[in-house]
C-alpha cells in the first residue's frame, strides 16, 4: 500500500493486492467543456499522433490540483489555443497523458512498482488515439479494459468487502 493523503494518494486492498491511485483534478471531463462526444471522435480521427502538438497545457476545470502535485492555488493552463481544433484536442490529450505519467512517477517515488500495463476504463478508454498517446508517453501498453465503466472497480471492491464481512460474521 502507498498512502499519502496530503498528495491525493490512496490505496485499496483487493485480495492479496493493493490498488494504488491518485486523485487529480485534471481529467477527461475538461474535454466536454470544449467538444461534444461526436466532435471528440471526429477530431481524434484526424490527429497525426506521430507529430506531437508541442502544446503544454494543464487542463483543470478550476483552480487547484491534488495529484501528482498538491497545489491548491494551481491555475488551469489552456493557452495558447491553436486555431485548429484537432491540434487543440491533441494538445489536451497529450497534456493529460503527461500528468498521468507524472502521477505514476510520484507513486514510484513513494514505493509503488512501475506499471507493466494499463487497463483503461471510462469514456476515454474508447479513444484509440488517446490510448496510443498514453502508451507512447508511459512506455507501457495501454489497452481498453473488458469492463469500461469507471464504477466497475468500485463494485469489485464492494463485493470483496461484503464477502470479507460475511466471513467474519460466520
Amino acid at each position: 500500500p502507498v498512502n499519502d493523503l496530503s498528495s491525493g494518494i490512496y490505496s485499496h486492498r483487493l485480495g492479496d493486492l493493493w490498488l494504488v491511485g491518485g486523485a487529480s483534478n485534471a481529467g477527461a471531463g475538461i474535454l466536454r467543456g470544449f467538444f461534444s462526444e461526436q466532435e471528440i471522435v471526429e477530431l481524434s480521427e484526424q490527429m497525426n499522433i506521430d507529430q506531437p502538438s508541442g502544446l503544454d497545457f494543464y487542463p483543470l476545470r478550476h483552480e487547484g490540483e491534488r495529484f501528482p502535485v498538491n497545489d491548491p492555488q494551481m491555475q488551469p493552463r489552456l493557452k495558447p489555443r491553436p486555431a485548429s481544433d484537432v491540434l487543440f484536442l491533441q494538445g489536451l490529450l497529450e497534456s493529460l497523458s503527461r500528468i498521468e505519467k507524472k502521477g505514476y512517477e510520484k507513486l514510484q517515488q513513494l514505493g509503488a512498482p512501475a506499471p507493466k500495463q494499463i487497463l483503461s476504463c471510462g469514456g476515454g478508454a474508447k479513444n484509440s488515439q488517446w490510448r496510443d498517446i498514453r502508451s507512447r508517453m508511459l512506455g507501457v501498453a495501454v489497452t481498453q479494459a473488458d469492463h469500461t465503466e469507471a464504477c466497475y472497480g468500485s463494485a469489485l471492491l464492494a463485493r470483496q468487502g461484503n464477502a470479507f464481512e460475511a466471513g467474519i460474521k460466520s
